[in-house]
C-alpha cells in the first residue's frame, strides 16, 4: 500500500511502477526487482541490481519538464556542478502511455554512492550550492518563470474544490502573478533550480548532489531562497533561512518582491494536494487546511507533508 493506505493511491503507484517497467524494457534494462522509493507528484523507483534510479513524471507538461531535467543535468555535470547524473547512452525521456493519465515520461539516473548514515544537508551547504548554481549561464533557452500555471490548471479541473475556494484560488493567483510581473528583483533573473528544498539534495559518500531538475527555469534568483522561508510553515526553524542566506551572501527578505515570491510558493504548494484530494483523505485534509489558512492570512497554522 501507499504511505497513507488509500486504495486509489496504491493503484496509482502500481500504474507508475508498470510504466517504469515498460520503459525499462524499451531501453533493455531488467525491470524485475523495481522498488518504490517515493511516490508523490512524480514517482521514484530503484533498480537495485543495476544501481539506477527510475523516475516517472506526471501532470501538465510532464514530458517537457523531464526533457529539460535531463538536458540541464547533463550540462551541469559537464560544468563540474554536483548534480545527479542521467544514465549515459539512453535517449531520454522514454514516453509511456498511462491508463487514464496523460503520457508519462520516464527518465533514468545513476544511483548516488551513499555511505552509511550520511550527515543531513544544512542550510549553509544549500546556500553555497545555490550561490554556485546562480553563477552559471546555460547555453540554451529555458522556460520563463510561470509558477502558478499548474495550480490554476489543477484548481480549474478539480471537482473536489468548493466553488468559493476555486474562485479565491484563481483570483489570488492572478493577483500574485500581476505583482510578480511588476516587481524588480535585486538578485536579477537567471537559471534557478525551481524547487530548492533540502530534500532535493542527496548526501552521497563524498559530495552533495542536487536532484529533481523538473522545475528548472529562468526566474528571479530569489525564488530558490524562498523554500527555506516556507519551512516555518511546517514547524521548521527560522535558523534554516538565516544560515542559507549567510552562506549565499545576500539577504533579499526586506525587498518588495520577497513577500510576493513567498506567497506564490505557499499558494502553489496546494496544487498536488488538490489533485489527490478526491481519492486520498490525508491529501484532502491537508488541502483544506492550507486553503483555509491562506484565505485567512494565518501564518501561525502549521502544515504537514503528505506523501
Amino acid at each position: 500500500m501507499s504511505a497513507n493506505g488509500c486504495p486509489a493511491c496504491q493503484r496509482m503507484t502500481e500504474t507508475m511502477a508498470r510504466q517504469a517497467r515498460t520503459a525499462c524494457g524499451v531501453v533493455d534494462l531488467d525491470g524485475r526487482g523495481l522498488r518504490p522509493v517515493r511516490v508523490h507528484s512524480n514517482a521514484v523507483f530503484l533498480l537495485p541490481r543495476a544501481r539506477i534510479i527510475v523516475r516517472v513524471g506526471r501532470g501538465a507538461d510532464a514530458v517537457g519538464r523531464a526533457m529539460r531535467a535531463v538536458k540541464v543535468a547533463r550540462w551541469l555535470v559537464g560544468e563540474g556542478f554536483p548534480s545527479v547524473v542521467p544514465v549515459a547512452g539512453i535517449e531520454q525521456p522514454i514516453v509511456v502511455a498511462g491508463d487514464q493519465e496523460d503520457e508519462a515520461p520516464v527518465t533514468f539516473w545513476e544511483q548516488a554512492d551513499i555511505g552509511p548514515a550520511p550527515e543531513p544537508i544544512t542550510g549553509a551547504e544549500l546556500g553555497r550550492l545555490l550561490r554556485w548554481l546562480h553563477t552559471l549561464q546555460p547555453p540554451f533557452v529555458l522556460p520563463v518563470f510561470r509558477p502558478l500555471n499548474r495550480l490554476i490548471a489543477a484548481a480549474g479541473a478539480s471537482s473536489w474544490l468548493t466553488a468559493s475556494d476555486r474562485r479565491w484560488i484563481h483570483a489570488r493567483a492572478v493577483e500574485l502573478q500581476c505583482g510578480l510581473d511588476t516587481v524588480e528583483f535585486g538578485l536579477g533573473t537567471g537559471l534557478v533550480h525551481g524547487d530548492a528544498q533540502l530534500g532535493n539534495v542527496i548526501s552521497a559518500r563524498t559530495v552533495r548532489l542536487v536532484a529533481d531538475w523538473d522545475n528548472v527555469a529562468t526566474a528571479p534568483r530569489e525564488w530558490d531562497l524562498v523554500p527555506a522561508a516556507a519551512e516555518e510553515r511546517f514547524g521548521g526553524s527560522p535558523q534554516l533561512l538565516t544560515q542559507l542566506l549567510a552562506a549565499y551572501g545576500a539577504d533579499p527578505t526586506t525587498d518588495p518582491g520577497w513577500g510576493i515570491l513567498r506567497d506564490i510558493y505557499e499558494l502553489r504548494s496546494v496544487a498536488a494536494h488538490i489533485r489527490r484530494a478526491p481519492f486520498s483523505s490525508p491529501h484532502a485534509r491537508e488541502a483544506a487546511l492550507r486553503i483555509a489558512s491562506l484565505r485567512a492570512g494565518d501564518r501561525a497554522v502549521r502544515w504537514s507533508a503528505v506523501e
